[in-house]
């Protein structure tokens, strides 16, 4: 068989399964797709391709005449453009590959996919974007995934199976944590830091996880990012660990601060609108630091670069916020 490259590819939906308060868990079945790894992501039709958008007819319009909309395109909200989601897993099975995205139901498109249903059509374009990096010399990875950024720590905790390794996921409160919970081992607002084996997607690698909520609901009342700074502070490392994050840009912003501050490596998956994917746009663009005398602009130290191509994984030490 040849090797399968990036492309645009047909799926089946396996299943749409809610995780949350405006979350889901959509897992898309096809015969073949190219080697994935943890960062990369996929574009995501959010509307049936199989429509017919052709115009049925065409007239000569009158002046004062009353026109009648016709068309799905016309007639009602539709998502034109493909939507960018990293991939929060992957399975080779049986006769295929099953491909895990998490989405939350913000708009039209979001809407479209949450009500998709088994053996429904789906599009997608991808493999997209680079990876993450895994830690050099066996060091510990620490995952730290806010709100819709936590699916790429899914598929990196995969990967660090057997690895040293701790997760922490922060929402803005237990109803929107797309994440199943074992058992309610802590209470509610607790002050406690401390990582458990009480979230199923990380405790079935081993992988020992803190819960932060903004409003306190479960887990650690505050934000993700003081939760890391106190586990950073108490725990002692016998080799320096790497900091992976994506999620709302304050928040990386902030572990990127905090990373910098105790000379730890972090890689960021940033999140931008993205409309084609493949550098093609030009929509996605990021500022990140190079030397002076490096093209593209000789003389300054920074440049764009675009989140699809040249990431979406960055270093955090390149990125200028």
């Amino acid at each position: 068989m040849s090797p399968v490259h990036r492309d645009q590819f047909a799926c089946s939906v396996v299943a749409n399964i809610p995780l949350c308060r405006e979350h889901y868990r959509l897992v898309l079945g096809l015969p073949q797709f190219p080697p994935t790894d943890p960062g990369h992501f996929i574009q995501l039709s959010c509307r049936d391709l199989g429509q017919d958008f052709n115009p049925t007819a065409e007239f000569d319009w009158q002046p004062g005449q009353r026109l009648t909309l016709e068309g799905t395109e016309i007639a009602g909200p539709l998502a034109v453009l493909r939507r960018p989601f990293s991939l929060a897993g992957r399975r080779d099975v049986a006769g295929g590959v099953e491909l895990d995205v998490i989405h939350r139901v913000v708009g039209i498109g979001t809407s479209w996919l949450s009500h998709l249903k088994t053996g429904d059509r789906a599009f997608i374009l991808g493999p997209l974007g680079n990876r993450f990096s895994l830690p050099a010399d066996g060091g510990p990875a620490i995952l730290i995934g806010g709100g819709v950024g936590i699916p790429p720590m899914l598929y990196l905790a995969e990967r660090l199976a057997d690895r040293p390794a701790v997760a922490f996921c922060g929402a803005l409160g237990r109803d929107l944590l797309p994440l199943t919970i074992q058992s309610d081992i802590r209470a509610p607002g607790s002050e406690s830091a401390e990582p458990l084996l009480n979230i199923d997607e990380f405790a079935r690698h081993q992988i020992p996880s803190v819960i932060t909520t903004d409003d306190g609901s479960y887990g650690f009342r505050g934000f993700v990012t003081q939760a890391l700074e106190q586990y950073l502070d108490r725990t002692k490392f016998p080799v320096a660990p790497t900091l992976y994050t994506c999620g709302p840009e304050p928040m990386m912003k902030r572990v990127a601060q905090i990373a910098a501050a105790r000379g730890l490596v972090c890689q960021i998956a940033v999140e931008r609108a993205m409309a084609c994917g493949m550098g093609t746009c030009q929509s996605c663009c990021i500022r990140v630091k190079k030397p002076v005398d490096i093209p593209p602009l000789v003389g300054k130290d920074w440049c764009y670069r675009l989140a699809c191509t040249d990431g979406p994984v960055f270093l955090g030490s390149e990125l200028l916020w």
